[in-house]
């Protein structure tokens, strides 16, 4: 009886010890969890400065933006401001010899210069001076790499370095340009896009449809494997190794040569059904806000990509479209024209509601950047 008595007891000792570890290990476990768990991190909110005629600015519509030396530069029908974080300084006819019209139509910066397109003539500005480079016609758009190298876009082709239209890309209304990895981009408003290399061009065309009659005529891309999504050409900006095409049928990433990534909204296209030619809505394959683009602009180091459409601001984050009503509370939905980054702040301009400027965007990818995760 004794040794069966004492057999138990340290049974239970054991039992009981291996209980008290037990116990131990799941409260050790659970306060390590309490403890160490994250809190969830609130989306980044951002707020927005506006600037209209009180603060400086001569008109409230804005045609197009771009930079210099760490300067906001801003087009309209009034001329052209550029604004230095404190004051405006306002550059027309009557100031600026230069400036052949004070329609400003586009602008872009490239190699230290301001390339400006107006209603009567182009010019470069260096941020000092300026300098006519081409006279006597409204200026579509416009891109340069030296004060030497230049191409002018007009209604009936292009014109380089001041000399006649360039005969491989035709009679053709010019919309967006763009010298980028050794070649001339030239973007039109119904041919698509042409590669411009020396005397030759390359015209890239992607599919279409058109109605003759009571027909449906769906036109093949040109060459086959281009996916552009419309051939009315609104924008160009170098994106990574890539160029960011914004077309009036949606936003496209390429290479032209095989790689093409194409974010699209929600749209209507033609379909021929049962002998008629009907109009359907057809579901976008992304989050961008519409298919219409205006304008383009990328970070420093491209690690956001800015689109202006039809129906609002769109932000690409690698891949992610940011949600932008969130984002940024109360940014206008319609009535975009134009933007730029200059010096961390993101600049939008309006068709009748003056310039908006957003600071601090570059913390929806600080922890990136940083290595953070």
């Amino acid at each position: 009886m004794l040794s069966k008595f004492i057999q138990n007891e340290r049974f239970f000792k054991v039992r009981l010890t291996k209980i008290i570890v037990l116990l131990a290990i799941c409260s050790l476990i659970t306060f390590t969890g309490c403890v160490g768990k994250k809190k969830e991190s609130k989306p980044k909110v951002f707020s927005f400065e506006t600037f209209h005629k009180d603060k400086g600015i001569p008109t409230e519509s804005i045609t197009c933006l771009s930079h210099i030396g760490g300067k906001v530069c801003a087009g309209s029908k009034k001329g052209l401001f550029v604004y230095d974080g404190v004051n405006w300084e306002i550059f027309n006819r009557k100031t600026t010899n230069s400036l052949g019209s004070d329609e400003i139509v586009a602008l872009q910066n490239l190699n230290n210069l301001l390339w400006i397109a107006t209603d009567n003539g182009a010019c470069y500005f260096n941020g000092k001076d300026f300098r006519s480079i081409y006279t006597g016609a409204r200026a579509r758009a416009i891109s340069g790499t030296t004060t030497s190298h230049y191409a002018v876009g007009t209604a009936f082709g292009v014109v380089t370095n001041g000399s006649t239209s360039h005969s491989n890309i035709g009679p053709h209304e010019i919309s967006a340009m763009l010298y980028d990895k050794g070649y001339l981009w030239v973007g039109t408003r119904k041919e698509g896009v042409f590669k411009v290399e020396g005397g030759m061009a390359r015209q890239f065309k992607g599919a279409a449809k058109t109605i003759m009659g009571s027909s449906l005529i769906e036109v093949p891309a040109s060459p086959s494997n281009c996916k552009l999504p419309g051939n009315l050409i609104k924008a160009f900006v170098p994106y990574k190794e890539y160029i960011a095409v914004g077309t009036t049928g949606g936003l496209c990433i390429t290479d032209f040569s095989g790689y093409y990534e194409v974010y699209t909204a929600l749209h209507k296209d033609f379909f021929q059904k049962n002998f008629r030619i009907v109009e359907e809505e057809v579901e976008g394959n992304s989050k961008i806000p519409g298919n219409k683009i205006f304008a383009l602009a990328t970070t420093d180091n491209c690690e956001l990509l800015f689109v202006v459409t039809d129906l609002g601001l769109g932000i690409l984050k690698g891949k992610e479209w940011i949600d932008v009503e969130s984002t940024i509370p109360g940014l206008p939905t319609t009535g975009l024209t134009s933007v730029t980054w200059c010096n961390g702040d993101l600049w939008l301009g309006t068709e009748e509601d003056g310039l908006i400027k957003v600071s601090n965007l570059s913390e929806l990818y600080a922890d990136e950047a940083s290595g953070k995760k």
